[in-house]
């Protein structure tokens, strides 16, 4: 019997490069357990496009690309199990389970952590088990934890990519990163000195880094059609007349943009020091060499801490809670900085669990031979 070939579900990277991020650190993980020459991207379902309906499932007329796939197993990564898991997969995973092919959930997530979804998804999962499951975030984990024969509490697999990548140095002055999308980039103040209690009040936030008192306050008419929707976030964005500070503090701000598709380019360059791109590695990059990420997505906060650098978060999502699980319980009050001893004990004991995992199930299906 040959070594196993596996397909690793992937892309989406221009519409949220944050994928790519997981993707590459999961690709980097099953190459240590099945070798590199037997583990393949293949395209994510149609239906996670941007702004489509995803309780309808993928397009009538797709080909169901991942329906044909021949491999032993097929990976699925990050918060992919929603109310519509059944609706986008079914056809898939029905045909996987005919064929004998076995799926693997890694660093696995739900999406919403209502209480439709969790029961949707442990129904779907006790009706087409996985053979390994393994989280990015405890919650996710109790939920799914009896859905597999060899389950996991794991991290997310972004915290992987420093095993693949190894940043060049910038030659450039200091600068630090505000990366934000469907939350208004925030209006900052620093001083050398604590601010007086009278100077703090109406204030999102306050703390101390980088020699600096901070104050933060969100827009109040961009904030609030930012809680109304994804469209509505951006009819904020364009009516936002403000004029974006470029450096602060005697740093320079870079404003990485995360969505490259489609292509809104009087939102990606509406301020000074834009950057955007359709790969990941100019983000990793950009995060390595900075002194601070200030954003309200997840993966660039993820990334920026893989690379040992700090990062504070902005948002109410619940898929947040990944960071709980390496200890980042401050991580939406002010920067934290993840120590890189736990993160390496982690990594160490998730490649440990699926190497064993891996290894048992070869075991039994050469003794069902």
């Amino acid at each position: 019997m040959g070594s196993p070939r596996v397909a690793l579900v992937s892309g989406f990277w221009g519409q949220n490069i944050g994928n790519a991020f997981f993707n590459i650190g999961g690709k980097w993980i099953l190459d240590q357990l099945f070798g590199p020459e037997n583990v393949s991207f293949i395209q994510d379902q149609p239906a996670y496009r941007t702004f489509h309906k995803k309780i309808t499932g993928n397009p009538p007329n797709d080909f169901n690309l991942l329906n044909y796939v021949d491999v032993d197993y097929v990976v699925l990564q990050g918060p992919m199990l929603t109310s519509s898991f059944r609706a986008i997969w079914e056809n898939a995973f029905r045909e996987y389970k005919n064929k004998g092919t076995k799926v693997i959930l890694l660093g696995a997530a739900l999406f919403k952590f209502t209480e439709e979804e969790k029961c949707s998804v442990r129904e779907f999962l006790d009706e087409y088990p996985p053979c390994i499951i393994s989280t990015r975030d405890h919650y996710s984990y109790e939920v799914i934890k009896d859905c597999a024969e060899f389950t996991y509490s794991g991290i997310d697999s972004a915290f992987f990519v420093p095993r693949v990548y190894n940043p060049i140095s910038l030659n450039c002055a200091p600068y630090i990163t505000i990366n934000f999308d469907r939350w208004p980039e925030p209006d900052i103040s620093i001083n050398k000195k604590p601010f007086t209690r009278s100077a703090t009040n109406n204030i999102d936030y306050y703390f101390e880094y980088l020699e600096y008192s901070w104050k933060l306050r969100s827009p109040r008419f961009q904030h609030k059609m930012s809680t109304l929707g994804k469209w509505q976030s951006y009819l904020g964005a364009l009516v936002d007349f403000r004029s974006l500070p470029k450096e602060i503090g005697g740093y320079q701000i870079v404003r990485p943009e995360h969505r490259f598709n489609p292509h809104i380019t009087w939102k990606i360059y509406k301020h000074s020091n834009a950057l955007a791109s359709d790969e990941p590695f100019t983000y990793f990059t950009i995060y390595a060499n900075t002194k601070l990420t200030l954003s309200d997505r997840v993966h660039a906060c993820v990334a920026t801490l893989a690379y040992g650098k700090p990062a504070m978060l902005f948002t109410p999502s619940p898929r947040a809670r990944l960071f709980e699980r390496l200890a980042l319980y401050d991580i939406k009050s002010c920067p934290v900085v993840l120590d890189e001893g736990l993160l390496k004990k982690e990594q160490e004991n998730e490649i440990e669990f699926l190497s064993n995992a891996i290894e048992q199930i070869s075991r039994d299906r050469t003794k069902s031979l």
